[in-house]
């Protein structure tokens, strides 16, 4: 039989992968993920072992980044917000 491999999706400001979750609860699979906090890319290498991780959106492009399906974001929180 032949499969269709899964859509994918990447991340950017990825949090703790809210965003990621929904999606793949939706069929889809992360491919990579963009979070510069720490302690919240072990919460995604915990949540998403596949996806491969990066810690700053200024170093990641074309010339690392897997293509994707989806790119989402995660846009960081204002202060007041």
């Amino acid at each position: 039989m032949n499969e269709k491999a899964a859509p994918t999706v990447g991340s950017l400001f990825a949090g703790i992968g809210g965003f990621d979750l929904g999606f793949e609860q939706a069929g889809f699979r992360s491919a990579w993920q963009v979070e510069i906090e720490p302690h919240l890319r072990e919460v995604l290498a915990l949540r998403f072992p596949h996806a491969r991780q990066y810690d700053d959106v200024r170093t990641v492009g074309a010339h690392n980044l897997a293509p994707v399906d989806v790119l989402v974001g995660g846009f960081p929180c204002q202060d007041v917000s």
